[in-house]
């Protein structure tokens, strides 16, 4: 099979993308089915257009807004059928873009948060889908997002939860996990997991690179990025 090219979208973030970005680029690549380009300057990029050749965006980016230009093009490329695999904080950003938040789905806002940085189990849901499709359940230590915010009005679909912890900060509830929307003819997966501050590990923290080094997160990351850009999953579930 011919491998499918990916433009992987980093260079800001609150979190520490100089070592998520390159772990990220890693795992695709070693799983023989990407081509992977990383770009560390956006707007750039996206501007220059010739968006057709990417078949999946890699959003690893929770910084400045793009250009106009880079915004339009970036649109236009999804709604043409590229997919979106957003990652982590990558819901945090762009609060003015609404149609980024349409695109997305979820987004982090100012109600939403998280607790204490912990070990947690991700269960899928009964939603239908072949990125968890004979998925196993599993643990993984991350931060538990919470009260993210659903964009009104898009067809929003669940693929896994995890209960949020009222005893360590968390809400008492099922979270969303993974989550997907379709943005014209593009499928959009949302992956929540994938927590790293900049210098980690703090001591104490337990933090470093465990949630990204997960083999669930890895798993699943590889199934939502061949998912969002062919439309189905070829790998075996774990």
């Amino acid at each position: 099979m011919k491998p499918i090219p990916v433009l992987l979208i980093t260079g800001a973030n609150n979190h520490d993308w100089k070592r998520s970005a390159p772990l990220l680029k890693g795992v695709l690549d070693r799983s023989g089915m990407f081509a992977v380009t990383l770009t560390e300057n956006p707007s750039a990029v996206l501007e220059a257009g010739d968006l057709g050749r990417f078949s999946l965006f890699l959003l690893d980016y929770n910084g400045p807004d793009w250009s106009a230009a880079a915004q339009k093009n970036f649109l236009a490329a999804v709604s043409g059928g590229t997919g979106v695999v957003a990652v982590h904080a990558a819901n945090n950003s762009f609060p003015e873009w609404k149609e980024y938040e349409k695109m997305i789905g979820l987004t982090w806002r100012s109600v939403s948060g998280h607790g204490q940085f912990h070990e947690f189990t991700v269960k899928r849901t009964a939603e239908p889908n072949p990125v968890t499709r004979g998925l196993s359940d599993f643990r993984i230590k991350d931060e538990l997002y919470h009260k993210l915010v659903r964009t009104p009005g898009v067809d929003l679909k669940v693929l896994a939860t995890a209960w949020s912890d009222p005893a360590l900060g968390g809400t008492g509830l099922d979270e969303p996990m993974f989550t997907t929307t379709q943005y014209g003819k593009g499928r959009v997966f949302y992956h929540a997991l994938g927590h790293v501050w900049a210098g980690d590990p703090v001591p104490g923290s337990g933090c470093s690179l465990v949630a990204l080094e997960n083999p669930g997160f890895q798993d699943t990351l590889l199934r939502a990025c061949e998912w969002a850009a062919t439309g189905d999953v070829t790998a075996p579930a774990k």
